[in-house]
C-alpha cells in the first residue's frame, strides 16, 4: 500500500499547464476573463477543465449556463465520484463546479481530503489546461490558491481601489517563500492604450517598492456586450465572438499558450500544491462584491 510519505512526492502529469486567475477585489470581471479563457482555449483545441475555486460566490455555472447535478461539495462529502461532478460545455471547457458558501468543507477528515486530492491529481492528468478561478481579495483561502499555482493572472480595472488591493495581492504573492509567476490581465478599459498606461502605473509601483515588473497578459476592451452576454448565461467568446471583448480574450488565450511553451509552464506540480484544492474555504478570506 502507498503510504502517505510516498503520495505526498505524486505529481501531476508534465502535460497539465495549471494557472489561476485572481484579483485584488471583486467586481473586476476576473470570472468573465477565467470563462472567456477557458473557451478561447477550447476553440485552440486544448482539452481545459475550468475549476470553481470561489466557494463564496461560485458563479462560473451561471457564466457559462450549466446547472451542475453535483458540485465539489458532494465530491467532498462522498455523495459522488469526481467524475460525476464535472460537467461539459458545449463547444467549452469541461467545468469543476462549487456550491456557493459551502464553508463547511473545511471541516473535512484528512483521509477524506487525502482521496480528493489523489482523484484531482489522476483525473486532472487527462486535460491540458486547469484553470483555477479563485475568489477575489487577499483572504487565506485565495492566497493558498495562487501561491500554489506556476503562473497567476491578476485581473485589474481601472479603478483605484482595483489598482490598490491588485498591488496588495501582488505584494503578498511576491512575498512567498517560492512566488508563482504573475502576470497582468487589464479589464474592460475603452482602448488598448488606456490599459498600457494603467499596466505601466502599477508597474511603477511593483518597481519601486518590489523591485519587479510584470507583464502584461492582456488587455480586455470593454463593451456593454459582456452584460448581455452574462445575462444570457454563455461566454462573451461564444455570444459575440466577432466582439472587441471576445477577440481580447483569444489573445489573452494565444499569449497564454505562449508562454507556457516559452517557459516550461507545464512543469510537474507536488501534490502538496493541489492539496491546497481540498482544503479551499479554510481561514478568513475577503467576500467582496461579486466576480
Amino acid at each position: 500500500m502507498e503510504t502517505k510519505e510516498q503520495r505526498s512526492e505524486a505529481t501531476v502529469s508534465r502535460q497539465l499547464r495549471c494557472l489561476a486567475i485572481g484579483s485584488g477585489k471583486g467586481g473586476v470581471g476576473k470570472t468573465v476573463v477565467s470563462v472567456g479563457l477557458s473557451v478561447a482555449l477550447v476553440e485552440m483545441g486544448y482539452r481545459v477543465l475550468l475549476f470553481d475555486a470561489d466557494l463564496g460566490l461560485a458563479n462560473v455555472d451561471l457564466q457559462i449556463g450549466i446547472d451542475p447535478v453535483f458540485t465539489l461539495q458532494d465530491v467532498v462529502y462522498g455523495e459522488c465520484p469526481l467524475e460525476q461532478a464535472v460537467a461539459s460545455v458545449p463547444g467549452g471547457p469541461d467545468i469543476l463546479a462549487a456550491s456557493s458558501g459551502a464553508r463547511e468543507m473545511a471541516t473535512m477528515s484528512e483521509s477524506r481530503r487525502d482521496i480528493l486530492v489523489d482523484d484531482l491529481i489522476k483525473f486532472s492528468a487527462g486535460y491540458d489546461f486547469l484553470i483555477i478561478d479563485t475568489e477575489a481579495g487577499i483572504g487565506a483561502g485565495a492566497i493558498a490558491f495562487l501561491q500554489a499555482m506556476p503562473q497567476v493572472n491578476v485581473v485589474v480595472a481601472n479603478e483605484p481601489t482595483s489598482v490598490m488591493d491588485a498591488y496588495s495581492l501582488i505584494k503578498i504573492l511576491f512575498g512567498q517563500p517560492v512566488p508563482p509567476e504573475i502576470r497582468l490581465v487589464v479589464n474592460s478599459v475603452k482602448t488598448e492604450d488606456e490599459g498600457l498606461r494603467l499596466a505601466a502605473r502599477l508597474n511603477e509601483a511593483t518597481k519601486r517598492f518590489m523591485g519587479r515588473t510584470i507583464e502584461t497578459a492582456g488587455i480586455v476592451l470593454y463593451d456593454s456586450v459582456v452584460g448581455d452576454a452574462i445575462r444570457a448565461r454563455r461566454s462573451v467568446v461564444q455570444f459575440s465572438p466577432q466582439s472587441a471583448p471576445a477577440l481580447c480574450l483569444r489573445h489573452l488565450a494565444q499569449s497564454i499558450v505562449s508562454s507556457s511553451k516559452a517557459r516550461d509552464f507545464g512543469k510537474p506540480m507536488k501534490r502538496s500544491a493541489f492539496g491546497n484544492i481540498a482544503s479551499v474555504g479554510q481561514g478568513d478570506s475577503h467576500l467582496e462584491g461579486q466576480v
